[in-house]
């Protein structure tokens, strides 16, 4: 059987539904867009999206299997991978409110297969983007391994001195400062470094306070990017969505044979990363992510301590159980760590938040001695059954050379391990990044903080800790790639509400 069709420019496709390939849909004969013009670079409108077996009868339950093909401005295939893809699956009846992630495969050799399991019946429309052609991809690489390209201030104030010295400082060793002209701050036991230049005559002792300064920042990173590697993070070639014609959505049938909607409970080697958002309520396909009232937690975090530590994605989660359980923060007997959480006397729920160490990247100024390293609160934690701990580093360290995130993750794995030796009940949970605001943003947002950068952290996550039989991965990256709210740092209560059953549901899977 051959259909033909007509696009708005006036070009005709014949769809030829006896080959694998049936359903090819040639994006660059869509609305006119702007045009292509550095070599070799993917072109989202050249680019090819092939739905395999597309005319197939398709069942709640079945796997929708999409090839698509990069091809550079001449129309030419590419012969090299590395393209950072974000690939949905929309509910196209709005009253369900359904999305789910797509899973993309990078065959290294300029095409790609991306899977989408089906979850719900109905028609559903693709959604793929561009979000950096690998020659983008390529500079995000490169920028990211120049250490200190972030600058940092740090105050020092001397009791005799009236004035405050100011010194720059930096999140990796700097070669070019000799050891009498530095100050430093590094902990090698935990691998954390911290380093500043020596505020003249003052000791190193007298630091006070330390922010990031944003405008040098910018500055030393945009200078690390040439005239023409900066076109490739403008369009066409940023977050250029490549849509499948939306008015023929592909129908999913119910399944044919019934299934147990019973899923198994979210156990010590369970994750429930995987799943689909469903009326702003995330449901796993793995384990039972239940969705839980203001009683349920109450029940579940009773007679409980929960620590969470690392950035401030994981704050919000502390702050939305002060307004849930509720909390009580009391500032005459409780430290800092208890201002975003607090204690509940009538169910014996204490939670308590804390920063991790530097680098932290905010304009505000922060008391340097306020902030410790999680692998030494770890170590300080009794632990025991009663005990939850949460940790999450990603956000801060987006800009920095991948191995200092992963040389910090080996200590505090270390650490998870020494605490759950002395107090094996204790239990522990490690979340992954998420999603950011991404469109359209400054150059140097890109360069500094892209979603590409985050899910590098995430992989490292993965692979660290996926294996481990100390520790539960709270992956959130494909919750976030679909979630019906807009892409935030500090996502919605609808994202932090159903990011917060997953963790319940493995503390309390009954």
């Amino acid at each position: 059987m051959y259909v033909v069709f007509t696009v708005l420019i006036g070009a005709v496709v014949i769809f030829i539904t006896n080959s694998e390939f049936l359903f090819l849909f040639p994006l660059h004969a869509a609305l006119k867009k702007e045009p292509c013009y550095i070599e070799n670079v993917t072109c989202p409108y050249n680019t090819t999206i092939v739905v395999l077996k597309r005319d197939h009868q398709y069942h709640r339950g079945d796997v929708l299997t999409v090839r698509m093909v990069a091809r550079d401005k001449e129309g030419k295939p590419k012969m090299y991978g590395g393209d950072f893809l974000r690939a949905r699956l929309i509910s196209s009846d709005r009253s369900l409110q359904a999305s789910s992630a797509g899973h993309v495969t990078d065959h290294c050799n300029g095409t790609y297969t991306v899977q989408f399991p089906l979850y719900w019946a109905g028609g559903v429309s693709i959604k793929i983007q561009l979000v950096h052609p690998s020659e983008a991809v390529k500079v995000l690489q490169r920028v990211r391994e120049v250490p200190n390209k972030r600058v940092f201030s740090c105050s020092f104030v001397y009791m005799y001195e009236p004035a405050t010295t100011a010194a720059q400082c930096f999140s990796s060793a700097n070669p070019g400062l000799q050891s009498h002209q530095q100050c430093d701050f590094s902990k090698p036991e935990v691998n954390g470094t911290w380093i500043c230049e020596k505020p003249g005559k003052l000791p190193c002792s007298t630091i006070s306070k330390c922010r990031w300064d944003p405008g040098k920042s910018r500055a030393t990173t945009l200078g690390l990017v040439s005239g023409e590697e900066k076109k490739l993070f403008q369009r066409p070639y940023l977050e250029e969505e490549l849509e499948i014609d939306p008015k023929e959505p592909v129908h999913v049938l119910e399944a044919e044979l019934p299934t147990s909607q019973r899923l198994p409970a979210c156990t010590w080697d369970t994750t429930a990363s995987l799943g689909h958002w469903s009326a702003k309520v995330w449901t796993s396909s793995v384990c039972n992510v239940r969705v839980f009232s203001k009683k349920d937690i109450q029940w579940c975090l009773a007679n409980k301590t929960v620590y969470m530590q690392g950035d401030s994605t994981v704050r919000q989660w502390s702050e939305r159980l002060q307004e849930i359980v509720p909390l009580n923060y009391d500032k005459a007997t409780m430290d800092s760590t208890a201002l975003l959480g607090g204690d509940n006397s009538q169910w014996n729920i204490s939670v308590r938040y804390r920063f991790h160490h530097f680098p932290v990247q905010g304009g505000a100024w922060n008391i340097f001695y306020d902030f410790r390293y999680v692998v030494d609160e770890l170590d300080a934690t009794r632990g025991g059954p009663d005990t939850v701990i949460v940790v999450s580093l990603w956000a801060h360290f987006t800009a920095e050379p991948l191995e200092l995130i992963r040389s910090r993750l080996y200590a505090i794995r270390a650490a998870i391990h020494r605490l759950k030796r002395r107090s094996p009940g204790t239990r522990v949970f490690v979340r992954t990044g998420t999603t950011r605001e991404h469109k359209r943003r400054k150059l140097e947002f890109y360069l500094l903080a892209s979603d590409w950068l985050a899910y590098q952290i995430t992989e490292v996550i993965r692979e660290m800790f996926r294996a481990d039989p100390d520790v539960v991965v709270l992956d959130t990256w494909d919750m976030s790639v679909c979630q019906p709210g807009r892409d935030y740092i500090h996502p919605d209560l609808t994202m932090v509400d159903s990011q917060l059953n997953t963790l319940f549901s493995h503390i309390c899977p009954n």
